[in-house]
């Protein structure tokens, strides 16, 4: 162990520089596929070479000065890199679409980190396919920054959490907009197929302000696939054994100046299985299906003007509960006891831009969805009804030598939402039935400044929303990312975010178990200060790209609404908490590519998360102190077979107080530590993939993970209580089909 130590550290200041008279690299674009033909020049000279049939190239520098790159390829955008005294390097490089909030400039392949002063990750096809990800909640499993949490273990609704912290504090984000929010908060991460995801854009800490206040923790942005880049059609099929099975298509039409990119997914319901005995399934039934039409415009001979126009229809039944449980027989009844979801969801957006001058452009965006569900928890109902509709309007100007940027504009939030509770048989302990009114409006203005220096890029931003009862309130963001060399940068960042909480569609937990909720007073916003550090350094070392990054951030609420569920048996009380609630988060990563055959990652998380009550310390309950993650992906030469292995372990979380609880209720203060391995096997033809794979190779399993299971409808109830996998092993098949 010691040896292994030294050895990491070793590697961790290791810093190599190479003066040579070749440089040689690799050009890809964000799905790691080769660009073939693709210019390579020195600027300011006519010295060039074109990237070969596997994307890479070597080019002199005999007699060069100014050591900088640029990088161009029809449809994309020109990158332009110094690459200074390293004699390898990998571009990742992005297509021209202004309509996309982040562009890319990545200084590796195996960073994939955006050219922006916040610390963005890009997450492409090629690792999302490393695992058996069906959904948007799946495309996490080889990731260190974002966690997918189950929050009911009934109805397995999930969360995506940033630095520790609930998934509400991170915004979610598709193609650029806020579809997922709200109603759709606890289901939405299962209703995005993978196959539907070109990439997504994981920013940690505090970000730009051109999407609102809303984010705290990070933003999280998932960009489909456009027809123009995509596939003729694409077919996917998938099955688990647990006796689920999913279905998606994809067909892409491409005409001169119309695309046209549509989707259909389809999920069929598991069969019940009781591992543990305790009466309840494990597995929940679940049927769904969307559709996904998104049209984009321009054209070629005037790319002045681009347009995009998107709809979706997303319908969703979910059951699970007792193995007798039949919603047609039971459902509201004290009978069995069964949880039924019952949900349609309507998207339509917009986006617009219009290039004034060659400098000077102006952009819309509008998104819209409408929510509706009808669901059951034993003898609760719950119905809900959301209306969304969000517009941005904004001008973007570049000036200076440098190509400063200066984006400014309006926006506007109209949120109708109620949220109907009722007891349809009476439990007499829960006092919280009624109607619930979570609407407003929030128009607002914003301003962003990026400034781009020698080293030195700053990004500054400013928002003013106008919050209902509250009046103004003011979100300033400041992000500094300073180059230290060719291949180290350094950023800081630090923010406000402000976000209004809607306590039982996002808390879905108070809703699953029969714990009484009390309001002592009115809520208001939620509002943070995120701080955050990050240094990344990236290297090409005998024929391996490496990429060590460290980065820490801290997090501290000036207002939370975080149920206290400690402070009397079987109840959870609500208020706006002020005192002293924080977030700490470190994590350390670190990337080796050895010859784009064999990528590996190591990370290590350390999260502390805590509200001081009356001087005393509450850690926030189900937050490991200590995260490791270790993902090998290995290909062979002719990338015909792929095999993925990751492991995962989890320290100790700390459990809500049960203490006064009757005994045979009474759990410990923390779970165990646990680990997971997940590992899969891919086969590829020109147009045909076979994968599979084992997920919790070794079974590990939260045992009773519901207290007080035997009594469904008594006082002490609580499905909240899981830790950790509840499902054990699962293994799957799966069969991809492409026609280009």
């Amino acid at each position: 162990m010691k040896q292994l130590y030294i050895t990491f550290v070793s590697i961790l200041l290791f810093n190599l520089n190479i003066f040579g008279q070749e440089i040689s690299g690799l050009v890809t674009n964000i799905d790691g596929e080769p660009l073939v033909g693709a210019n390579i020049v020195w600027e300011n000279t006519s010295i060039g070479t074109i990237s070969d049939i596997d994307g890479t190239f070597t080019i002199s520098d005999e007699g060069i000065e100014n050591r900088t790159l640029i990088f161009s390829f029809v449809g994309f955008n020109n990158e332009k890199i110094n690459v200074g005294t390293l004699n390898h390097w990998e571009i990742m490089m992005i297509e021209d679409n202004t309509l996309t909030g982040v562009e890319i400039s990545t200084k590796s392949r195996a960073t994939r980190y955006a050219d922006n002063p916040a610390k963005i990750e890009v997450i492409g096809t090629r690792e999302i396919e490393r695992a058996a990800c069906c959904s948007l909640a799946g495309c996490f499993s080889t990731n260190s920054n974002v966690v997918s949490a189950t929050t009911n273990v009934i109805t397995d609704a999930k969360e995506l959490q940033i630095l520790g912290l609930s998934g509400v504090y991170n915004q979610l984000l598709f193609d650029d907009l806020p579809m997922i929010q709200g109603l759709s908060y606890q289901y939405g991460t299962g209703s995005y197929p993978g196959t539907t995801i070109k990439s997504i854009f994981v920013a940690k800490g505090s970000n730009s302000v051109l999407q609102g206040a809303q984010s705290i923790s990070g933003q999280i942005n998932i960009i489909p696939h456009n027809a123009d880049e995509s596939e003729k059609l694409y077919l996917n099929a998938f099955a688990n054994s647990f006796g689920s099975t999913q279905y998606n298509a994809n067909y892409a039409v491409k005409k001169q100046k119309w695309n046209n990119f549509l989707t259909a997914h389809l999920t069929t319901p598991a069969a019940i299985r009781d591992k543990d005995g305790d009466g309840f399934r494990d597995i929940v039934k679940t049927n769904r299906v969307s559709f996904y039409n998104k049209w984009t415009y321009q054209n070629p001979e005037n790319d002045k003007f681009k347009f995009e126009f998107g709809a979706r229809l997303w319908k969703e039944t979910r059951e699970g509960g007792q193995n007798e449980f039949n919603a047609e027989q039971h459902l509201g009844t004290k009978e069995y006891y069964g949880q039924h979801v019952d949900l349609i969801q309507g998207d339509l957006y917009a986006k617009f831009n219009y290039s004034l001058t060659d400098d000077l452009s102006i952009t819309v965006q509008n998104s819209n969805f409408k929510n509706i569900q009808d669901n059951h928890f034993g003898v609760k109902r719950y119905e809900g009804e959301q209306f969304n509709s969000t517009t941005n309007v904004f001008m973007d100007l570049f000036y200076g030598k440098s190509d400063h940027n200066l984006k400014f504009g309006i926006s506007y939030i109209n949120n109708q939402i109620t949220e109907t509770i009722s007891e349809l048989e009476d439990l007499s302990f829960i006092d919280y039935a009624g109607e619930y009114d979570g609407s407003y409006s929030l128009p607002g203005a914003f301003i962003e400044q990026a400034l781009y220096f020698d080293k030195v890029t700053v990004i500054s931003g400013l928002r003013v929303d106008q919050y209902q009862d509250i009046g103004f309130k003011l979100a300033p963001r400041l992000l500094v990312r300073y180059e230290v060399s060719e291949s180290s940068d350094f950023r800081v960042s630090i923010g406000k975010g402000i976000r209004v909480a809607h306590l039982f569609s996002e808390r879905i937990n108070l809703l699953s178990g029969n714990r009484n909720v009390i309001f002592e007073e009115a809520l208001r916003p939620e509002e943070a200060i995120n701080t955050g550090l990050n240094y990344i350094h990236s290297f090409f070392l005998d024929k391996v790209d490496i990429t060590l990054s460290g980065d820490a951030y801290y997090t501290i609420f000036q207002n939370q609404i975080f149920p206290d569920y400690d402070r009397e048996i079987s109840t959870a009380f609500i208020s706006n908490f002020t005192g002293e609630s924080v977030s700490k988060s470190f994590q350390l990563e670190s990337k080796f590519s050895f010859q784009e055959r064999y990528d590996l990652k190591l990370s290590y998380n350390y999260l502390d998360l805590y509200q001081l009550r009356e001087d005393v310390k509450f850690e926030l309950p189900f937050v490991p102190k200590h995260k490791i993650l270790v993902n090998n992906s290995y290909s062979t030469l002719d990338d015909n077979w792929q095999f993925d292995l990751t492991y995962k372990w989890f320290s100790e979380k700390r459990l809500p107080i049960t203490d006064d609880y009757p005994v045979e209720y009474q759990l410990n203060d923390y779970s165990q530590a646990y680990s997971n391995v997940n590992f899969q096997i891919t086969k590829r033809w020109p147009r045909f993939e076979i994968y599979g794979g084992m997920e919790n190779i070794f079974d590990f399993r939260q045992e009773f993970p519901i207290l007080a299971s035997g009594d469904p409808f008594g006082r002490f109830f609580d499905p909240a209580f899981n830790w950790g996998p509840t499902k054990g092993r699962e293994y799957y098949l799966g069969l991809r089909f492409r026609v280009e």
